[in-house]
């Protein structure tokens, strides 16, 4: 049987909110479907905040076994996976999927739009910023053809719950 070749684009030996969601996704994924899918992780930076996250953390050493090693891919995916900001995304698997948090604002920047606009799909974090990108658009200048093109968001955009482990984190009692 071949298996689907799932690559995802996370930083997630980081020690940042996107590292802790990159993980919390690919180990998801890892449970669900590692004997169906061939997954592989392009572990990327996250600004300056700092690396080697599983040296630290046992637990996440087995990242290290699905992480490509050089950053060049030598066949394309069935699906690739980003988990990053918007304007990162990049179309390069058969089926490509964005995963962002979202925004903080009423209106996103064009390079958003313009990287939502490369993925077939998008999870985000809230009905917010599924809002803000389905409502932002803007006017651009084609050098090419000399037209105004006007560019909004038509992908898909999806709310991926995000939760906590309640084996982990445990309600406690106040005390004032």
């Amino acid at each position: 049987m071949n298996k689907l070749k799932c690559v995802i684009y996370a930083p997630v030996q980081t020690y940042s909110g996107y590292g802790s969601r990159s993980r919390d996704v690919v180990k998801a994924l890892i449970d669900l479907y590692k004997d169906t899918w061939d997954i592989k992780i392009f572990p990327c930076r996250w600004g300056n905040t700092p690396q080697g996250f599983s040296d630290d953390n046992p637990e996440w050493k087995f990242l290290e076994e699905y992480s490509l090693t050089t950053p060049q891919l030598q066949y394309q995916p069935d699906i690739m996976i980003w988990i990053t900001i918007p304007s990162e995304f990049q179309k390069v698997g058969k089926v490509n999927i964005g995963i962002t948090a979202g925004i903080e604002t009423t209106v996103c920047d064009g390079s958003w739009i313009e990287g939502i606009q490369r993925m077939d799909l998008v999870l985000v974090s809230s009905e917010h910023a599924k809002t803000v990108f389905k409502n932002s658009k803007y006017t651009k200048h084609n050098p090419q053809t000399g037209q105004q093109e006007k560019v909004e968001t038509t992908v898909p955009i999806k709310i991926l719950f995000e939760g906590c482990d309640l084996a982990v984190y445990k309600p406690i009692e106040w005390v004032d």
